[in-house]
Order: C-alpha cells, then sequence, then structure tokens
C-alpha cells in the first residue's frame, strides 16, 4: 500500500480524491507492471435496520492487469458485506472493514491483502484461505479457540508485558536465555526479577551443554566453568538478587534454576508456561487452569542479541619471554557479578547496551487452550524434575497425540526399555547410533512430512537449518507435483559468506525446482537473522515450532511445535490460529521480497547428502551437566553446582 486516506462524507454526495505521493512511492507507481485502487464505503450505523446500512468495496485498476488474481476469481464489485454474506473468493485488497460485523459472512479464499481489518467482528467468519498477508487485525473479535500470534522482533515487547501478568508462576525452558528486558539486573530488573520480586515463582530450565567429560563431580565442576554458561549463572544472580530485595508490602517468590535433563541430546524447546504450575510446582491440570493460564510457545531463543555477556576472564598484562613467547601476567574478571547487561560486556547490540532478546526473525504463539496447556506443563514437570522414560508417563502420550502439540522426545535404547545412560556411547552426538531405536519417540517428523505432502499448490518454509534428507526429499517430491516451493533462510554464519555451510542440500533443492533466498545476518538494518522455524500449506495449514530441519533436531532432541490452521477444523490435532498463519505469510513476503535478498543458485545440482555412517566407535561419549532431582516439596530451590572458572592458558 502506497497511500490512503479516510474521511466521513454525507449520504448521497460524491467527492474526488487526489493523492500526492513522495519521489519513493511515485517511483514505486511509475515502476510496478500493476496498480490498483480500492474504495472502501463504511456507514455509520445510526440508521439500524436500513437496507442502506452497508459496507462496500469496490476496487479498479488504475495501471495494468484487471485486479483479479485469475479468470476464476469473482468480481465482487460493489457487494454489500453484511452478516452472512457469501464473500467466497472475491478479490478485494486493501478493503477498509475496520469495526465491521462480519457475522458469519463467508470470505474462503477471498484476497483481503493489506486490508483493514482492526476491531472487526470475526467470531463467526470463515476466512478458510483468505489472504491476509499484510491485513491489520489489531483488537478484532475471534472465535473462543482462536490462538493469537506474535511476530518477532516486531512484537518482542509483548513477552514482556505478558510475563508481567503472571499471579503464581512463570516456568520457562529454552536453548539459551537472557538479558536486560526478561531478566535485568539489580540496577534495572527485568521481567522475571520484578515477577520474583513480587511474591511469583520462577523456574527456569536452560539446556545444559555437552562440554563434560564425565558425571563425577571433578567433571561437573570444570564443565561449569565453561563460558557458554554464562547466560544461567547471570539468571541465577539476577533472581537470587531479587528474591533478596522484594517489592515493599511483598513476600518474594521462589526461584531456581536448573540445567535441562539428560534423556535429551540437546533441550532446544523454546517456551514461557504463565501461572500453569501450583504452589508446591506441580503441573496443573486442564480443570485448574484458569483466565490468567497461558504459555507462549516459540521459535525463538529469548537471549541478547548478539550474545555477548556474562562473567569471563581476559588478559590484563602480557609478556613476551626471551624465546618471544607470550605469557599472561595478570588476568583480568569482565562481570564478576554475573550481571544480565553489562555494558562493558555488550558488543554490537543498540548503543544503550545489549541488542534486544528476540532480534532475529521468529514466531510465537499465545496457547490459552486448557488441554493443550496441560500437557505442556506436564511435560515440562516431567523434564525439570529428571524423570526418565518409565517414570514420566506423559511421555508416552506425545507418540500419537491427537493434540497440536508436536514433539522430539528423545529417543530410546534398541530394547525400548529406557532413555540412553549418560555418559556412554549411546548418547547421540548427531549420528545414527545401532544401540538406539531407528524410530524418534516424538511426532514431529512425522507431522512435518505430512503437512509438506498435503500441499497442493504452494508452500512457504522458514528454517534455521537444512540438514535432514527427508525433508530435502520431501520439498522436492511437493515441487514436481506442482507445487510452488519458497524458501527463506539465512547465510552462513561466516561474516560475508553469501553460500550457506550446507550447500549440498541447496544445491539439490534449486536444481530440483525449489526456490532458495537467502538473507545476510551481517547485512545493514532492515534484514533480520533468519531462525524462525515454520512452514504453511496452501494458505492453511502450518507449522511453527524449535524444530530443526535436522536428523538430531527431530530424532534425538527435546523440541516442541505446533500444528496451526485458518480453517474451522473439527480435527483437534490443529490450533486454530488465521492470526498465527498470518503472521507467518505476511512476514515471509516482506522478508521474501527484501531487496537485500541474494537469490541461491545451484553450484554442484547433486542428490541430498547422506546421513552420517553408523559408527558407534566415534559416538560422542560426553556428558550434559547434571539434572539433579529436587525432593519433593522442594522444586524451587537452585540447584546450580559451584562455579569454578579454569584459568586461561597464555
Amino acid at each position: 500500500m502506497v497511500a490512503s486516506t479516510s474521511r466521513r462524507v454525507p449520504r448521497g454526495t460524491s467527492e474526488t480524491v487526489r493523492f500526492r505521493l513522495g519521489a519513493r512511492n511515485a517511483r514505486r507507481v511509475k515502476s510496478s507492471s500493476r496498480v490498483i485502487a480500492t474504495a472502501s464505503q463504511q456507514f455509520d450505523g445510526t440508521d439500524a435496520g436500513s437496507s442502506y446500512e452497508h459496507n462496500r468495496v469496490a476496487i479498479t485498476a488504475m495501471k495494468g492487469k484487471r485486479p483479479f488474481a485469475s479468470a476464476a476469481a469473482k468480481d465482487c464489485n460493489p457487494t454489500a458485506i453484511t452478516p452472512g454474506a457469501d464473500l467466497s473468493g472475491c478479490v478485494m485488497p486493501g478493503a477498509n472493514l475496520a469495526g465491521a460485523d462480519l457475522s458469519n459472512v463467508n470470505f474462503e479464499s477471498a484476497d483481503l491483502e493489506v486490508s483493514n481489518l482492526a476491531g472487526a467482528n470475526l467470531r463467526t467468519t470463515n476466512l478458510t484461505a483468505t489472504n491476509l498477508i499484510g491485513a491489520s487485525l489489531a483488537a478484532a473479535s475471534w472465535p473462543d479457540g482462536e490462538q493469537s500470534a506474535l511476530t518477532l522482533p516486531n512484537e518482542g515487547d509483548e513477552i514482556v508485558d505478558l510475563i508481567a501478568t503472571a499471579r503464581t508462576s512463570v516456568d520457562v525452558v529454552i536453548y539459551d536465555f537472557g538479558g536486560p528486558n526478561l531478566v535485568g539486573q539489580p540496577s534495572s530488573p527485568g521481567a522475571l526479577m520484578k515477577a520474583v520480586q513480587r511474591g511469583v515463582n520462577v523456574r527456569v530450565i536452560l539446556n545444559s551443554g555437552q562440554e563434560c567429560g564425565a558425571m563425577d563431580p571433578a567433571s561437573q565442576s570444570l564443565c561449569a566453568g565453561q563460558t557458554g554458561l554464562d547466560p544461567l549463572y547471570a539468571t541465577q544472580a539476577a533472581l537470587k538478587w531479587a528474591s533478596q530485595n522484594p517489592a515493599p508490602g511483598k513476600s518474594a517468590g521462589l526461584y531456581r534454576v536448573q540445567f535441562s535433563s539428560q534423556n535429551y541430546q540437546i533441550t532446544h524447546q523454546k517456551s514461557v508456561l504463565i501461572d500453569t504450575a501450583n504452589a508446591d510446582g506441580s503441573p496443573r491440570s486442564a480443570a485448574q487452569m484458569d483466565s490468567g493460564s497461558k504459555i507462549l510457545v516459540s521459535t525463538g531463543n529469548l537471549q541478547a542479541f548478539p550474545v555477548d555477556w556474562g562473567q569471563y576472564e581476559t588478559c590484563g598484562k602480557w609478556s613476551k619471554d626471551s624465546s618471544g613467547n607470550w605469557s599472561c601476567q595478570q588476568y583480568k574478571v569482565i562481570n564478576a557479578d554475573y550481571l544480565t547487561n553489562p555494558a562493558a560486556t555488550c558488543q554490537g547490540g543498540k548503543p544503550s547496551g545489549c541488542g534486544e532478546e528476540w532480534a532475529a526473525r521468529d514466531f510465537a504463539i499465545k496457547v490459552t487452550d486448557p488441554a493443550l496447556m496441560e500437557r505442556i506443563a506436564a511435560v515440562y514437570g516431567a523434564d525439570q524434575s529428571c524423570q526418565d522414560w518409565n517414570e514420566g508417563t506423559v511421555y508416552r502420550q506425545l507418540l500419537d497425540s491427537s493434540l497440536p502439540d508436536t514433539w522430539a522426545n528423545g529417543t530410546l535404547l534398541a530394547d525400548g526399555s529406557r532413555y540412553p545412560q549418560m555418559g556412554t556411547t549411546a548418547f547421540y552426538g548427531g549420528e545414527p547410533n545401532p544401540e538406539l531405536q531407528a524410530q524418534p519417540q516424538g511426532n514431529s517428523r512425522e507431522r512435518q512430512l505430512g503437512l509438506i505432502a498435503s500441499a497442493k499448490e504452494s508452500l512457504v518454509v522458514y528454517n534455521e537449518e537444512m540438514a535432514d534428507p527427508d525433508i530435502a526429499n520431501a520439498l522436492v517430491a511437493a515441487d514436481k507435483s506442482g507445487v510452488r516451493v519458497r524458501v527463506v533462510m539465512a547465510t552462513a554464519f561466516n561474516k560475508g559468506t553469501k553460500v550457506p555451510v550446507q550447500n549440498g542440500y541447496f544445491d539439490y533443492l534449486t536444481a530440483n525446482g525449489v526456490e532458495v533466498n537467502l538473507l545476510d545476518r551481517d547485512a545493514p538494518a532492515g534484514v533480520y537473522y533468519v531462525h524462525a522455524k515454520a512452514i504453511v500449506a496452501d494458505g492453511i495449514n502450518g507449522f511453527m515450532g524449535s524444530e530443526n530441519f535436522g536428523y538430531s533436531s527431530m530424532n534425538f532432541n527435546r523440541e516442541l511445535g505446533l500444528m496451526l490452521t485458518n480453517r474451522n477444523s473439527a480435527s483437534s490435532s490443529w490450533l486454530p490460529s488465521v492470526q498465527g498463519v498470518a503472521a507467518i505469510m505476511t512476514a515471509f513476503e516482506q522478508d521474501w521480497s527484501n531487496t537485500q535478498a541474494v537469490s541461491y543458485k545451484p553450484q554442484k545440482p547433486s542428490p541430498p547428502p547422506p546421513l552420517p555412517p553408523l559408527n558407534p566407535a566415534s559416538a560422542y561419549s560426553g556428558a550434559n551437566m547434571l539434572c539433579v532431582q529436587a525432593p519433593p516439596g522442594q522444586l524451587y530451590e537452585p540447584q546450580l553446582p559451584q562455579r569454578t572458572l579454569p584459568p586461561l592458558a597464555g
């Protein structure tokens, strides 16, 4: 949309509207092959019951082709838009229907791109396959089952607002976490610190890494010193301070910061649970969930970005011996108190300090469905208390879930008896291992492949990784069947590199018709690092979650995603979220058409690289940091080991 205006005029009058375009928009109009004008008629509603009280939308071509997507599209000029109207297939981009009563209106397969539906009554509106790219949906009234969505980084502040609503508990499980907005420090408390100060119980589970050689105390202590765990220790220091400094007239809440369960290669789930735990830390049932209960299921890590904070040592004084070798004579500790926003350790962020914890392109769904919240809270409880396969009965419920929850749930030993013992060659390390079951104990791979296969006309795909043969083959098969498949990802991590690390997969995809656009994470402002993991088929059904397209991610990790739909579905395995599907599609079109996007061209067309060979002898044999099970009734005591930083080599 390049220009718009709104005015009130008396009935029965006509007027001429002139737009004065700035130089930039004038150039856009001049260079475009197609320009349309949409006029929306909104009555004031003062003559209730009058046949004249209708909304109408007229659309015409100012330049180029007629404004309809295809010959089959319906010309609805100027159909009255009243409750119950059948406007299926109508093409009316830019329509101003703000505040309109759209009860029982059928917009199935209609084009409402960049339309204004703010404040409209959509409680019984059929929006199946409706093009809502760029549409304004603020403050619209939705059906009770509709789940709202956030697009990051644009709406990241709403995560802070969400935590501010917590009355009893906040539980976080995430891969990377922390920073000035969500954690904070004594001089400027963040959302979690404020929650503890006002009496809310807070728990944080962070991925424990894979740097320990064994589970003995000495190895654990050494592992605790790795700088990758700084956010965890910084978070604990911040929450400890908050518990000692409650808000006036309040008793501080309890807190617990801990390493993730060893049942999974990586705990990569990204969720924030609000008021879903009882006072003793046990998960609430669906019946116990109330109007304040909600869960944010995200594709993004909530960490200061770029990640460059936490305690570390550096050399303050170097000297060179007679042989020319340098050694450190005086070490300097930076951020000794593990502050979460120390100016000295925030590099590359905003001028005021660390960048926001939601600086990448990501999405999140705010879940309020009681049954779904019960399931997610139960899994959190099992993982938080370090339960094994036989203890965590909820784990089996994830295999054939009829709900929208889509999990990577680790995998078992070949005999199906338990999760692998930590510190053994049965642990994953990313390589297939004959000591493990071939079938992962989750539903993520099956559901994502099914979604891709369901597409008839279009697929849009976000992901951070492209390293799974099943997914690559499914995308190519979709393209061969006539589906337009488009993928948006980031370039390689290496600064200035325009070719992705996994270029064999991109060669395979693009040589077989899949379109791939890449955004450079080191590009100027206006380009976000693409971290999202999302799929939308035919503009109707979608997936959004923590799962990357990787063998380990979908087989061995703890991951959570959601199946989304913008249609009225009787199946409980789809989460109704018109807003979620629209958010993904809107962001995708923006990123796809970004002038700095690079269209990948195949370098060496080839089949997808095979999985790593089976080689148990080289399977990873390290252990995660120990997940300590708290005694009953003591689910909030911190359990991190003593932090001991090893001396740095000169």
